[in-house]
């Protein structure tokens, strides 16, 4: 659901990630409609996965793609909030990573029955 929302509030905000003049040059392009439309699809996919509507999506490959986006983009928001000019974590980078730790602890424990 964090990711079909992420998607969402790219496709809604043109410029979500603010651009300091430090910043490197391709974190500019992170929130653009491509990658929002990206997310839109794996929040979908993964959504209706949740809801068995798919029923040949197995959890290993959903886990990947989710861990591979946040991964991705708690990268970019690091890279962001490092080179910025006041060098601390911004509230996003902490709730990516928290929405990171969540998913690898329910990777773990969650029951592979279902």
């Amino acid at each position: 659901m964090e990711t079909f929302a992420l998607g969402l509030l790219f496709i809604s905000n043109g410029n979500f990630i603010d651009r300091p003049p430090s910043t490197p040059p391709f974190i500019t392009n992170v929130d653009d409609p491509p990658f929002a439309i990206a997310l839109i699809i794996v929040g979908l996919y993964t959504m209706f996965s949740c809801f068995d509507v798919l029923h040949h999506s197995r959890k290993d490959v959903i886990t990947f793609v989710l861990l591979f986006v946040w991964t991705f983009y708690l990268v970019i928001f690091s890279i962001h909030d490092f080179t910025s000019p006041i060098f601390m974590p911004k509230f996003t980078t902490i709730f990516i990573l928290f929405i990171v730790v969540r998913i690898l602890f329910e990777s773990f424990w969650s029951n592979p029955n279902d």
